[in-house]
């Protein structure tokens, strides 16, 4: 995660950097101590101290206790940010159709470092449903998602998100990275990827990615449910078809030739 100063960035300022550290680090917990954070992101406890103090004092961070988190203003910030996305409005008639559809509920999302964020969502009609929101972070080796879009980036970029440390979230994560490339070349043939409860336990999801004019991946569009509907059946039948006309389509809005 963190940014050194041979990166590329000859006027990088390293105060900075460091800050956005932190701020990226905070973002994938709900809390956290002082002594954990600075082991996440290798910056000294004095440092991070005076780090953390200056962006509580900017409104981004709120201290309780002796343990850390980002307040409302990061998601704030974010959402201009999203507001302003062409992507996400063209794509939002054709996530609302496959909603429908599907009567699961549709993510939009785009890779960011070695995650993937949701920069829109379109709830399911089910009763029963997965709890997710726009600005949600989640990792990109294993969410469908994150694999839909990796099975498609050259191999340095995918190096980059899965030559670190890559967390174990549940029995069922994969954490071996030559099992996660043969998983993503077969992503990219058959053109789907899938997540049984890699990430969350009791959380599946099925995504697509949706190419430009150029064949570059801009993003994958998923559908996420409770394990316990993400059948073989249910995939076959209905989520795939749907996912795969709605990824046509958008493609296509995105200059994509047929």
């Amino acid at each position: 995660m963190s940014r050194k100063a041979g990166d590329g960035a000859a006027y990088m300022a390293a105060t900075l950097a460091k800050g956005l550290d932190v701020l990226e680090a905070l973002s994938e917990v709900e809390e956290i101590g002082l002594t954990e954070l600075g082991r996440r992101i290798d910056i000294s406890g004095p440092t991070l101290f005076r780090l953390l103090a200056t962006l509580a004092a900017s409104g981004y961070v709120q201290k309780s206790g002796s343990r850390y988190r980002l307040t409302l203003k990061s998601w704030e910030v974010g959402s201009k940010a999203v507001r302003r996305l062409k992507l996400r409005d063209l794509v939002r008639p054709r996530a609302e159709r496959l909603a429908e559809r599907s009567a699961e509920s549709a993510h939009l999302a785009v890779l960011q470092g070695t995650g993937v964020v949701i920069i829109d969502k379109v709830e399911a009609v089910q009763p029963v449903r997965v709890d997710t929101y726009v600005g949600q972070r989640a990792p990109a080796h294993c969410s469908a998602t994150g694999k839909a879009m990796l099975a498609f980036l050259p191999d340095d970029r995918v190096e980059e998100v899965i030559g670190g440390s890559l967390e174990r979230y549940t029995e069922r994560t994969v954490v071996d990275r030559a099992k996660i490339r043969r998983e993503l070349a077969q992503v990219r043939t058959r053109g789907y990827a899938t997540n049984k409860g890699e990430w969350r336990a009791d959380v599946s999801a099925i995504a697509v990615p949706l190419l430009d004019h150029a064949e570059t991946v801009v993003a994958s569009l998923s559908l996420t449910m409770p394990t316990q509907r993400f059948t073989e059946d249910a995939i076959r039948k209905s989520f795939l078809p749907a996912l795969e006309e709605a990824a046509a389509a958008i493609s296509a809005d995105l200059g994509r030739a047929p």
